[in-house]
């Protein structure tokens, strides 16, 4: 798997553009990141989707570019409402009224989503958001704002849940320990570094 980082954007969201290994397109996940630096890292491939780990702002808010340039949006159904609701994107406290049409693809626990040459299996994990999730393939996981190193994401906005994200985490602590974790703000981890943290 082919996975370039690129970190920006006001809140330093950190946009993956991901590959499976010599494929000549690519898919991005959560471009809340400068279009240009994300179109650097894309490198002349073609952008087939966006992923999003959840439907916060600034996670999306590059998104209408590269919807623009034909890519797919990809969003789990309970964050779909959240695209055009500047309050529950939280666009809002921002000063700003983010609006994205409706998804391309709604996403449910248990799908996979299979573009660029990938397999992403989708794990719902609630808590940061209610559709927030994380994308599962060979030993790497996109875990959006669920979990980061050493921590996890605020469960006190819209739609959050403290006893939600508890569970999410002992979800994500049983997967192997090698698995490496790509996080939407921060370093990146492992689960066996996290599995001391929480266990």
């Amino acid at each position: 798997m082919d996975i370039r980082t690129v970190t920006g954007g006001p809140l330093q969201v950190n946009t993956y553009v991901v590959s499976a290994d010599g494929a000549d397109s690519c898919v991005v996940i959560d471009p809340g990141a400068e279009f240009a630096a994300v179109e650097g890292a894309a490198c002349g491939r073609r952008v087939d989707a966006v992923l999003l780990t959840h439907a916060h702002f600034d996670h999306m808010l590059y998104a209408m570019a590269w919807l623009r340039k034909g890519a797919k949006l990809y969003v789990h159904e309970k964050d779909a409402a959240a695209l055009c609701d500047p309050e529950l994107n939280v666009s809002s406290m921002m000063g700003v009224q983010l609006m994205l049409p409706e998804a391309d693809v709604i996403l449910h626990e248990g799908d996979v989503v299979r573009e660029a040459g990938l397999e992403l299996s989708v794990l719902n994990t609630p808590g940061h958001t209610p559709g927030s999730v994380c994308f599962l393939q060979d030993g790497t996981l996109f875990a959006g704002d669920t979990m980061f190193y050493g921590s996890y994401g605020r469960v006190d906005l819209p739609g959050g849940s403290n006893m939600q994200m508890a569970m999410s985490l002992k979800r994500l602590l049983v997967l192997d320990e090698g698995t490496v974790v790509y996080p939407g703000h921060g370093m990146k981890t492992k689960i066996a570094w996290e599995r001391r943290q929480y266990l």
